[in-house]
């Protein structure tokens, strides 16, 4: 039992650590964008790289935060039947709908890496003037994916634990 909680305190920390990280993307995202704004509509002069390195850095953040939001259980659900259940049978629940996610997030995650892998084989560039390679922005489709893939492991663990036995891993 003391592996399962090192190993689910390992994941938590993963998802926690990566998601206080990309807060400051947020940050990079305001900087760039606010430089593009006060180019275009100050100087009239705007870059070919703000808005395209801005779009691809909120796309980036997006899909990397996935598994902090999922720790977090910050992703919607509808709680028409849910809310009225009691925490264990809410665990159950989790426990049997975590089936059809690893169903979906598997293949994000397998499809994820070939997303990738084809955009750097082909180094496939953006089709602006800029042309920045995409292949790490697609990297991050499979990277946020496992990422997610790995948070869900730990809550399924988590849950199964507390509908066997009523209470928390901890």
């Amino acid at each position: 039992m003391e592996r399962l909680r090192k190993i689910v305190r390992a994941i938590d920390t993963i998802s926690i650590v990566s998601g206080k990280i990309l807060v400051w993307w947020t940050v990079l995202a305001v900087v760039i964008i606010t430089f593009e704004v006060v180019a275009r509509y100050v100087f009239g002069r705007p870059t070919n790289w703000g808005h395209e390195s801005m779009t691809l850095i909120f796309g980036m953040q997006y899909i990397l935060c996935g598994a902090y939001a999922h720790h977090a259980k910050a992703h919607v659900r509808v709680d028409v039947l849910y809310q009225s259940l009691s925490k264990r049978n809410r665990a159950r629940m989790d426990a049997l709908t975590s089936l059809l996610f690893f169903l979906y997030i598997g293949v994000m995650t397998y499809t994820g890496w070939f997303f990738y892998w084809d955009s750097q084989v082909m180094w496939e560039v953006s089709f602006t003037d800029w042309a920045p390679p995409l292949y790490p922005v697609k990297f991050t489709v499979f990277l946020g994916s496992l990422m997610l893939l790995l948070q869900g492991v730990a809550n399924f663990i988590r849950d199964a634990y507390f509908a066997a036995v009523g209470r928390d891993l901890a």
